[in-house]
């Protein structure tokens, strides 16, 4: 029930914001072959529609000067808190694209047997971006990008059932400063264990 009401709540929020946006070019939500076929062009989201982020809406500017906590994409620190019982890490994006990148492979392998292992497993696969394009290109490329990380792990055996996606656009950053190393940690697909 719970569950329900908050894909609800997205989608209509997602609606609202789309509507909201309407005289902009904005890439819908489904991602899947069959919802792209009676289109003549086929969906993708558009560079240009990357644009600086507003000073109203960029992070708080005081944790600028502060030194990171997290090393790297794919520490430990990023990854669950490295528990052993819970061997999820995140896998990271280029910027502005939703493809599994070569290096994100071995933790997408590492996840998938994890998962495998039990079936009664469950796991919530988080999209999210970095500051930089609007609230809802984000949530739209987050969404993209977890249905990427999804599809990856029902390739290698997952059963769909065992996992669900959801987009947080750039609403919920590891890192708040505003720099290429800091905006790179932001852009994954983050697994939580059910």
């Amino acid at each position: 029930m719970n569950r329900r009401v908050i894909s609800l709540c997205l989608s209509v929020s997602l609606m609202l914001l789309s509507a909201g946006c309407s005289g902009k070019k904005v890439a819908t939500s489904s991602g899947d072959q069959s919802a792209q076929s009676g289109r003549a062009k086929s969906e993708a989201i558009q560079p240009d529609a990357i644009k600086p982020v507003p000073a109203e809406r960029s992070f708080d500017r005081a944790s600028v000067d502060q030194p990171s906590t997290l090393s790297s994409p794919g520490s430990d620190a990023l990854s669950n808190k490295g528990s052993d019982s819970n061997p999820l890490g995140d896998v990271f994006f280029d910027y502005d694209q939703f493809q599994i990148r070569k290096d994100a492979g071995p933790v997408l392998d590492s996840t998938a047997r994890w998962i495998r292992a039990d079936g009664s497993k469950t796991v919530l696969i988080e999209g999210h971006c970095d500051e930089r394009g609007t609230l809802a290109y984000n949530l739209v490329l987050g969404e993209k990008r977890a249905r990427a990380a999804k599809k990856y792990l029902q390739d290698l055996g997952v059963r769909s059932s065992q996992l669900q996606i959801t987009s947080y656009g750039e609403t919920q950053p590891v890192c708040k400063q505003q720099n290429e190393d800091c905006y790179q940690q932001n852009r994954r697909a983050h697994f939580v264990a059910k």
